[in-house]
């Protein structure tokens, strides 16, 4: 008996994958490399701030590290919000 389920995980019969040169590729786009990075440097700056805090550093230190996180945040943000259009 085959299964109609059209919530099959398993690709089934139903939803073969295609081959050869005309199948889609999982290629990396530019737009992920530029989400990547952007994480990366918040995530970054983030600790870099942390850490800042724990060394008792200078307000400019701070001050540099919340202007890229605020600006990584906004990048984000505008990002996904156009990406939702």
């Amino acid at each position: 008996m085959t299964s109609t389920d059209p919530h099959r995980l398993d690709g089934g019969a139903q939803n073969p994958r295609p081959a050869g040169p005309s199948a889609p590729r999982d290629s990396v786009t530019g737009g992920g490399v530029v989400r990547a990075a952007l994480w990366l440097v918040l995530v970054v700056s983030t600790v870099g701030n942390m850490v800042a805090s724990f060394a008792a550093a200078s307000t400019q230190i701070h001050l540099v590290f919340g202007a890229v996180t605020t600006l990584c945040v906004a990048g984000l943000v505008t990002r996904h919000l156009r990406a939702r259009r």
